[in-house]
């Protein structure tokens, strides 16, 4: 455990404020600021700073603007010296990024394997991205499909992986606190940071090659008793007429008809960049499968409104490739058979985002209990 992370006593908790703010501010902290927000005396801001600077987490920069007396010094967090490697697994390829405390990417790589990812291939590739490229590594985020809990890989019906503590794999190899998160919870978190409306309930709905589902209140995510939290992918959607079986061995369920695959065909593969996913979106046959989609998918949407209330229903993954066409589909399929009582449902596609970022997020907040937001400024922790 970092040694920031490791005492919950009230000193380590007014290190982490101060870091949150310094974070936070994206380089125009100063001591004074830390000291009105927190109500701590200049004596002690200047001291938690001190021993910031001396971990390495904190640096100075140059002077504020002057408000008629002498000018305080900005602090910034460190360039190096705390890097953060995130890292996205798919059945076939391990892509990753390396990040500073500031958020911002140091570098990034990608391996493909024509036999599937194994764990070893994990390891391997966060080893290098480490060797390559961090002076002291901080934490490491590790993005799978399927259900993550902690360090484990619960279920990966995609990768094939059960019970699997790849965290803990990792981090005995290049010691470092390791998180493994799924993908919907990962790619909720990224859209967070470029997020200003965290107020209420927010759900995020990751369509690929599986579908999965994150929940965000009040900008934390939940995630449910047994880290299982948003695993609707194998809820029967489809009750009439034919029902595909879904891979999962059962028949009718929501990725059956609204996972990617179904959509646009055997084709897709999670792998895909966004250009060769919308190369494969065209003709009446795909046009039909998309409407067959959206059908199934509002149904499971209309059912977790229901239940949540949610500000807004935010479609992401491979999804936005789709274009409006999809989109609108969606949102007709919601607007004609609304629930009664039930409030209406506006439905939008993610933005662009690092691929990696959420990942990256996760093991900072896991670690350090410090968050970003876009550029480089955390949320108040």
């Amino acid at each position: 455990m970092h040694p920031l992370m490791a005492r919950a006593d009230l000193r380590h908790q007014n290190l982490r404020r101060a870091l949150q703010i310094v974070v936070r501010d994206g380089g125009e902290a100063t001591r004074a600021k830390i000291a009105r927000e927190t109500g701590l005396t200049s004596a002690t801001v200047s001291s938690l700073i001190a021993e910031l600077e001396q971990s390495g987490f904190v640096d100075e920069g140059g002077q504020a603007s002057s408000t008629g007396g002498k000018r305080a010094t900005l602090l910034r967090a460190a360039e190096r010296g705390h890097e953060i490697i995130a890292v996205g697994v798919r059945p076939h390829r391990i892509s990753g990024g390396v990040f500073n405390l500031a958020g911002e990417k140091l570098a990034e790589a990608r391996a493909e394997f024509e036999s599937g990812v194994r764990a070893d291939d994990v390891v391997d590739f966060v080893e290098r991205l480490a060797n390559d490229h961090c002076e002291r590594l901080l934490a490491v985020g590790i993005q799978v499909p399927g259900a993550a809990e902690s360090r484990v890989v619960v279920e990966s019906v995609q990768l094939g992986w059960f019970e699997l503590d790849l965290g803990g794999l990792v981090e005995k190899a290049v010691g470092a606190p390791t998180h493994v998160i799924n993908d919907a919870h990962a790619e909720a978190l990224g859209e967070l940071i470029d997020d200003r409306e965290r107020e209420g309930v927010h759900l995020f709905v990751h369509l690929g090659e599986g579908i999965g589902a994150a929940v965000v209140h009040r900008g934390e995510l939940l995630r449910g008793a047994s880290a299982r939290g948003g695993e609707i992918g194998h809820v029967r959607v489809v009750f009439e007429g034919e029902r595909a079986q879904c891979r999962c061995g059962l028949y009718g369920c929501l990725e059956s008809a609204a996972s990617m695959s179904a959509m646009i065909g055997d084709e897709f593969r999670d792998e895909l960049t966004a250009v060769e996913v919308a190369q494969l979106v065209g003709g009446p046959y795909i046009r039909a499968r998309l409407a067959a989609g959206a059908s199934a998918f509002a149904r499971a949407l209309r059912l977790l409104s229901a239940m949540l209330d949610p500000d807004d229903v935010v479609i992401g993954g491979a999804a936005p490739s789709l274009g409006p066409d999809f989109l609108n589909m969606l949102q007709d399929e919601l607007d004609l058979y609304r629930a009664k009582g039930a409030g209406p449902v506006a439905v939008r596609y993610a933005r662009p985002t690092d691929p990696f970022l959420g990942a990256a997020q996760h093991a900072l907040m896991s670690t350090l209990g410090v968050r970003w937001n876009r550029p480089g400024v955390a949320l108040a922790g």
